[in-house]
This record gives C-alpha cells, structure tokens and sequence, in this order.
C-alpha cells in the first residue's frame, strides 16, 4: 500500500489545482462582462496591440478583474438602496405575502406550516424508528466485513427511502387539508416541501455514508467521534443552504422583494463558508493528528499538519464569496456552490475507494470486501516444514503503484474540469487526447490484458504441477528431492517466452500507431540477427543443446543433478543456462553447451545402503530377524510408510576388516524421502542391537611383541611394562592413522583425474 504522506500529498496538489481555478473562472466571467461593456471603437487598443502576446493576456487579465470589481460595488450600492426600500416598506411585503389579509392571517398560516412540518418530521422518525426496528432482527451485525455487511446497509437505506416516503405523504396530506385552493400559502407550503426534501435527501446519504450510531455499517475510514461531528456539521450546514433558499424564493416569487430574496440567497454562499470554516476549526486537531501519525519532526506531512487549517478556510471561503458575488449578478444554481464546496471530499472519497477496490483486486485468493482498514490482509501462514513452495504472483499487486498514479491524476483532471464546468468555464477536451495517443494506450493496455491471462493460466498451471515435497529443507543432504514436472519446467520457459514476443509486438505496434514505418525495422532486425548468429556460436550452441535436454526431459525444475564438479537442486532454466543450488547454498550456473554427462538424482526411486562393523563374534542370523523386526515396526509408522518402496532387508556381510565385518542394510525409497528414512534406519537399528546385546565392532589395534621384547619386559617390571606397552600402542596408532591418510588422498587424487576427464 503507498504511504500515507502520498495520499495526503495528492489531496493537497488536488486542493491547490481546484482554489487556482477560481480566480480564472472569476477573470473569465468578468472579462466577457468586460468586453461586452466596451464600445466597438475602443475593443482593440494601440497600447495592447504594441506589447508582447504574454503582457497582452497580463494587461487584459488586470483591465477585467479593475471591471469585474468596479461592476460589483455599483451592484452592491444599488441592491443595498433596494433592501432598504424592501425592510422599511414591510408592512407591504407582508401583506403580499398573506394574500391582502392582514398580519393576523400571515401568523396564523406560520402557525399552520410549523405544524404541518412538525408533524411530517415525526413521521419520518416513527416511520424510520418502526422500520429498522422491524428489519433489525434479521439484518447482520455489520461487525464483519462481506456481503451481509453490505446487505444489511443495503437494508438500512430501504428503511430511509421508505420514511421519505412516509414524509412526503404525511406533509402533502396535510398541506392540501390545511389549504384547499390555489394561493400564495400553498405555494409558500410547495417551496418549504421542496427544500425539506433536498435537505432530508441529502441526510439520508450523509447518514449512509457516516451511520454515526453503528460503526460497523461505516463506509468512511473515521472513528464514532469523527463521524458523529462531521454528520452533525453537514446537517448544520444542509439545514442553513435549505432555510436560506426556501425564505429567498419565497420573498423573490411571492412577496415581490426581489432584492431583498437575492441577497439572503446569495448569503448562502458566505454563511456555508463561514460553517465550514468552524467545521475545520473544530476538528483541527482530530485532522493533524490524523496527518502526522507517520510523519518525522521536520517531515513534510507533519508540517502541512500543524498547518492545513489555514488553506482548508481560505478555500471554503473563497468559494462561498465567489458564489456570493455571482449570485447577486447572475441566476446561480445552489447545486454549484454545494459541487465547488464539496468536490473535494468528494474526489478524496473516491480516492479511498479505489484503493480499496485495488486492494482487494490484488489479492490471490478471493476475500470479502472489507470495511475495516485495520483488518488483518494477511493469509494463513505457509506450513514451516516446505522445502519448495510455488511462489505466488503478486497479479495485480505489481502494477499497483502505476494504477494508483494513474487513476490519481484522472482525479484530479477531472475534479479541474468539473469545477470549470460547474462555473460556467467551456473547455474544449478533444485536443488533449489525439488519435495517436489513443492508439499507443490501447496497444499497452491490450498486451498487458494478454500477459495477464496468458500469466494466470500458467500459474494456475504450475500450481497443479508443481508437486511440494513435504520435507523439512533442514534434513535436506546430497540427493534431492523428488523434483518437479516437466510441465511445469516447459511452462516457466514458454511464460518467458509468451513476455518477449509481447513486449516486441507491443512496441512495433506502438511504433507503427505514431507514424513510424517499421518494415525497415523489421528488415534491420534480421540481418542482426543474422550477424548476432554468426558471432555467437557457443550462445546458439547453448540454446539448441537446452532444448534437445528439454526434449528428452533429461532434468526439471526442482531436480537434484550433478553434472562434473557442480551438484545442486535446479531452481531456474533460461534459454541458455540452468541455475543449481548446492545442499550448503552455493550457486552453480551451468551452461547447456557445458553438459556432457548428467546425473539425475530426482527420477523414479533412489536405492540407499547402508554398512554396519559389527564383532566376528556376532550372529548375523539373529541381526537378520533384528533388522526384520524393525523393518515391521517402520512400515506401521504412517509418516515412513508413504515414503518407502520396498522392505527394510538386510544383505548379509559383505566384507570382512582387520576387526569388524561389514554387514549391509538397503531398502529403496522416493525420492527426497531417503533421508528422514535413513535417519529413523540408524536410529532403530542402534536401539534395537543395543536391547539384543549386538555391540558394533570398535577399531583396535592388536600389537604382538617377539619374545626378546616380551622378555626385556618382564625383567623391568610391570611400571616399566605399562609405560613401554601405552607408547608401543601410540606408535601403532600414528602409524595406521598415517596409512589411512594417505588412502584417502590417494582416492581424492583419482576422483579430481576422472572429473578432469
């Protein structure tokens, strides 16, 4: 997952990108009043046309922002004039909005409405109230993530759709009793209904989003505290844009005050500026917190938390007056001021939500979606005792980081666009996104859809062939295991293979979608291949000998070869090379062309045995029925049995020492499987000899003295006799340890000739 820092990194630039937009929006607005205003005579001025292109755009910019302002105080001075008029004549505007019926009527129908609202508001409650409670039985906890997790908030919004419903009965029911006919009361009545029912829509979702009371059914990453604070000050801030639209399209349409409902409709915009700005001051410090959790004393993130209030106010601000100033010269809708006020927790909303949705997108096993950040990812563990495990592809994962940018900066090109859009901005898109450009992205995002597949069906593959051997890599000696598929060794190749023709195909066609003729490419790529054969001999060479080994399935991945000096495990195969690990970890990376005789230990069987010194005095009848007893006793253990193919038997003596004879134990096993085996051999045989009374043969020397010596002796006493016969016995000693030395060289003197060879 990418750190925090970065996410909030892109929050900021996306902030910045859309506070920047403002003022150009501004500049363009008052720029067409600008030229609208000038006479035809003055539009191209001398002064312009002699500065540069750049102090042109300047100068314009400037000559429209001095009119834009100039336009804005003569409106302000002519709407405070009209208010004026509107406040002190409000005997008028009341008796316009009764009807002509006096103030008496005009409370009593206040009355009347209050009622009408109180009513339709308890409505919704009890309908609210009765129906969760009705469902609650049969809903999920919501303290798990998955699909009942998101059946059951599915549920809980039915339930609110379902009071909205109540309400929107309950309060046309009651407005048509209360007022039967056509008049300025029901139309009064018609604009309060409508802006409860924005404002209720509007806590519906707010209260889906948050559920501030159930923290399982949370789809925002907050805590209790957080949501039930930002679920009370979007209420705030809902409730105040409703009462500020209904009472100035009330006072503009009926009572006549059209200045006087402008401005309180364009208050909207600095009275939602001015909560949001408490919003931010009120959850200061929940949110720095939040941003310095993983930041260092002088990181970046840690100061952008200690000051992220200042530019969060400075926009909210910005936005409500812009909003406020267009409103008094323009029909400005309220949906644009709640877009510029709210697209950016908007877009940081989605921003959580597609990382989400990768994450779960990432994972090799299918998972519930989760609702908890913290919730364990991990699967279980692999068992400990695998010597060779499959290795599982990251899929998706590996591209995350790439997906994320990209889908961050489609963000933030779209939440500018949208903004310009929302304040009346044209731009014209098509320009950005040429044909070519088109071309070459479908290219790349056709091959990396192909690589996938292609990737998923062999891995699934190799999942299937690859067969694990279940033995501990610690009592893992010389000989292997039982090795891999041939299957599965052909596809790593063809996977590697399926990548190159890929990516060459990719980029001609990449090439070819920018205009690029490559059949030139094409016709130079085959004669350097041609020289490339030419020079490389002993490459080619290695090439065609791995795959004639490959044809005759002479070794596979997971093999335990020896070919010469090097002996080791087959962990990789390229087109030239294989790569064996030695028992102690050593790395051998042998060439194909090198491989003239190869020894696989790794196939079918393996034959172990095993020789025992034992005294000349031994039965080697009673050894016999021995080595068959515990040959019996291994066969019942489960855990040996899977491994063995054949009894444990012994071979009778098959040579006789200076002091011991040689008595021989083989049994054939899978394998991989002959070491745990060879183990428990030695390990029964020595306890079972041990409970006979069988002793193993120790070496010894036996020294014989001619009898001048043994007489010598005797007349020097039995002290002179000790000490002459303890250094007599070191001199035997030395002298057969020196013959078995130089054995023993001599037979790693004839092993290094022959592997010469």
């Amino acid at each position: 997952m990418p750190p925090l820092w970065s996410r909030w990194l892109f929050h900021l630039l996306l902030a910045m990108h859309l506070l920047a937009s403002a003022p150009l929006v501004l500049a363009g607005n008052a720029s067409d009043d600008a030229a609208q205003d000038v006479p035809a005579g003055r539009a191209e001025s001398p002064s312009l046309k002699s500065l540069p292109a750049h102090s042109n755009v300047l100068l314009a910019f400037l000559v429209s922002l001095e009119q834009g302002s100039q336009d804005f105080i003569s409106t302000a001075k002519t709407f405070a004039g009209e208010v004026r008029l509107e406040i002190s004549n409000s005997s008028g505007l009341v008796d316009s909005l009764s009807n002509h019926r006096g103030r008496d009527h005009f409370l009593r129908f206040l009355a009347t409405l209050g009622g009408i609202i109180l009513c339709s508001l308890l409505a919704f409650k009890i309908a609210g109230r009765a129906l969760h409670r009705l469902v609650r039985g049969s809903m999920p906890t919501g303290q798990g993530p998955g699909v009942g997790s998101f059946a059951a908030l599915l549920g809980r919004f039915l339930c609110s759709a379902l009071s909205l419903a109540v309400f929107f009965a309950v309060f046309f029911v009651l407005l048509m009793s209360a007022i039967p006919g056509p008049s300025p009361e029901r139309t009064m009545g018609g604009i309060v209904f409508v802006a409860l029912t924005y404002a209720l829509v509007l806590q519906v979702f707010a209260r889906a989003l948050l559920t501030p009371s159930s923290a399982g059914f949370r789809l925002l990453p907050v805590g209790d505290d957080a949501a039930k604070s930002l679920y009370r000050w979007l209420m705030a801030i809902t409730w105040l844009a409703a009462a500020l639209g209904a009472c100035s399209i009330i006072l503009e349409h009926v009572g006549g005050a059209t200045s006087l409902g402008k401005v309180l409709y364009a208050s909207a915009g600095v009275s939602t500026g001015l909560l949001l700005c408490a919003m931010i001051l009120a959850n200061k410090r929940r949110v720095a917190e939040a941003l310095s959790a993983d930041g260092g004393e002088h990181n970046v993130l840690t100061l952008l938390a200690r000051h992220w209030h200042y530019p969060a106010m400075a926009y909210a601000l910005s936005i409500g007056v812009f909003w406020s100033v267009r409103a008094l010269s323009v029909e400005e809708p309220l949906v644009r001021l709640v877009l510029g006020m709210f697209l950016i927790p908007v877009c940081i909303g989605l921003d959580f939500w597609v990382r989400r949705l990768l994450e779960m997108a990432s994972r090799d096993e299918p998972v519930a979606f989760s609702l908890n950040a913290d919730a364990d990812e991990d699967g279980p563990a692999p068992a400990g005792d695998r010597f060779r495990q499959l290795p599982q592809r990251k899929g998706l994962k590996k591209y995350y980081p790439l997906i994320l940018k990209a889908l961050r900066v489609a963000l933030i090109v779209f939440a500018i666009f949208l903004m310009f859009r929302v304040w009346g901005v044209e731009i014209p898109v098509g320009w950005l996104f040429a044909r070519d450009i088109l071309g070459i992205l479908f290219v790349g995002v056709a091959c990396l859809v192909i690589w996938e597949v292609i990737s998923i069906r062999i891995d699934r593959q190799l999942q299937e062939e690859m067969a694990l051997s279940g033995v501990n890599a610690e009592e893992m000696d010389e000989g292997g295991g039982a090795g891999g598929s041939r299957k599965a060794t052909l596809l790593v190749l063809l996977r590697k293979f399926m990548m190159a023709v890929l990516v060459v195909m990719g980029t001609l066609m990449g090439l070819s979608a920018l205009g690029v003729d490559i059949a030139p490419l094409i016709a130079g790529a085959g004669v350097v291949g041609l020289a490339i054969g030419f020079g490389a001999q002993t490459l080619v060479k290695d090439i065609l000998s791995g795959i004639f080994f490959l044809i005759d399935d002479a070794f596979r991945v997971g093999d335990y070869v020896e070919t010469g000096s090097a002996k080791g495990t087959v962990e990789h195969i390229s087109l030239r090379s294989m790569r064996l690990r030695h028992p102690r970890g050593m790395i051998y990376t042998v060439p194909f062309g090198g491989l003239k005789i190869l020894q696989n230990y790794s196939r079918d069987y393996i034959v172990t045995k095993l020789d025992f010194r034992i005294r000349y005095d031994a039965d080697i009848e009673k050894i016999r029925k021995v080595i068959k007893r515990v040959n019996k006793d291994i066969q019942a253990d489960e855990s040996l049995k899977n491994g063995l193919l054949s009894d444990i038997k012994s071979n009778g003596v098959r040579g006789m020492e200076d002091s011991a004879m040689i008595l021989r134990v083989k049994f054939k096993t899978v394998p991989g499987h002959q070491f745990v085996t060879r183990k428990e051999v030695y390990r029964r045989i020595q306890e079972a000899f041990h409970k006979n009374g069988i002793e193993f043969a120790h070496r010894n020397v036996t020294v014989y003295l001619p009898p001048e010596v043994q007489s010598l002796l005797a007349a020097n006493g039995a002290g002179d006799k000790s000490v002459a016969g303890s250094a007599i016995g070191a001199a035997a000693a030395a002298t057969i340890m020196q013959e078995e030395e130089r054995a023993r060289a001599a037979a790693e003197a004839a092993a290094r000739a022959k592997s010469a060879e």
